[in-house]
């Protein structure tokens, strides 16, 4: 029932003045979030490929915890020897790694030049966590990483001396290569199907922050009303025991719960009647308090008290 971080940029972006700073960044972002899932979609189609008779075991979108350190792992293949953590990135362009100073940039198609967070020092921490998350569950096995550049117009100017890198259509025959490097442990107590059902059960949901906390945006910027799915305008109204588009005509009864989802992924919960009132213009709080009892909203406190969140 929760949007998807697509589906929440989405939502504010049309909730924005078109052409602002605010709205051409979110723009940028959505494009970048998608760009990204494209670029994890092509890496899973590639994965087809592995064959590997001596068995593993492949876990995507891995979301762990440490204590108080959260890690997100694209993959983390599963052998005998060694776990190895992949890591995609849909970055496009010439791509360099100044290996002195650690910093990593792109040139683009124009010549511009951006300087972007090096994606090997992520590879780093995370075979740094996964190490330690091993030890703390007594599994004696190595930990090794590789960054996979996933756009088919990503060239590899320089690489990291650090991490092993590539584009995506060299990732396998360089996961076979890792997976050479390692010698089979001794004392192996740990079975993968055993490494994995662990792993699986230990997943911590990201939460991610409400847009507008994480990109400083006013609230009195957005757009208030229930936007129509078909025209893209906030002018969907209670129409007898419907939801109309004054604009269009459309009917859509799910309108309203989609802009309480909204309201959530840009603002954060629990919300009130109140809120969602102020949020959508609709004037009947018996008509709110329906769509949030109707639609298995987890409710508590009571009467003008009561605060609502997803379940």
């Amino acid at each position: 029932m929760k949007l998807s971080r697509v589906e929440a940029l989405q939502g504010a972006i049309r909730r924005l003045k078109m052409g602002s700073p605010d709205h051409l960044f979110l723009e940028k972002e959505l494009f970048n979030t998608e760009a990204g899932i494209r670029g994890e979609q092509r890496l899973r189609k590639k994965f087809i490929e592995f064959y590997f008779p001596e068995g593993y075991e492949i876990i995507w979108n891995n979301c762990l915890s440490l204590n108080q350190w959260p890690v997100q792992i694209d993959g983390l293949l599963l052998t005998e020897k060694v776990a190895i953590i992949i890591e995609s990135k849909n970055i496009s362009g010439e791509l360099y790694f100044d290996n002195d100073t650690r910093e990593f940039y792109r040139v683009d198609a124009t010549g511009l030049k951006t300087v972007m967070d090096n994606p090997s020092i992520q590879v780093e921490k995370h075979i740094r966590f996964m190490k330690a998350w091993f030890a703390a569950h007594s599994i004696q096995l190595p930990v090794d990483g590789l960054l996979v550049f996933t756009s088919k117009q990503a060239e590899l100017k320089t690489l990291p001396q650090n991490i092993r890198t590539c584009r995506h259509h060299h990732m396998i025959e360089l996961l076979f290569k890792i997976i050479k490097e390692y010698k089979p442990p001794t004392n192996l107590r740990s079975s993968l199907e055993y490494t994995k059902n662990l792993i699986e059960s230990n997943q911590t949901p990201f939460v991610q922050k409400p847009i507008l906390v994480q990109y400083s945006i006013k609230t009195e910027l957005l757009a208030r009303g229930i936007f129509c799915e078909h025209c893209d305008t906030p002018t969907v109204v209670k129409h007898l025991r419907s939801w109309r588009c004054l604009q269009c005509g459309l009917v859509d009864n799910h309108s309203p719960v989609r802009a309480i989802l909204e309201y959530i992924s840009l603002f954060g919960g629990p919300i009130s009647n109140q809120n969602i009132r102020d949020f959508t213009g609709i004037k009947d709080r018996h008509a709110v308090k329906r769509l949030l009892t109707l639609n298995d909203f987890e409710k508590t406190g009571q009467k003008r008290h009561s605060k609502y969140s997803l379940k």
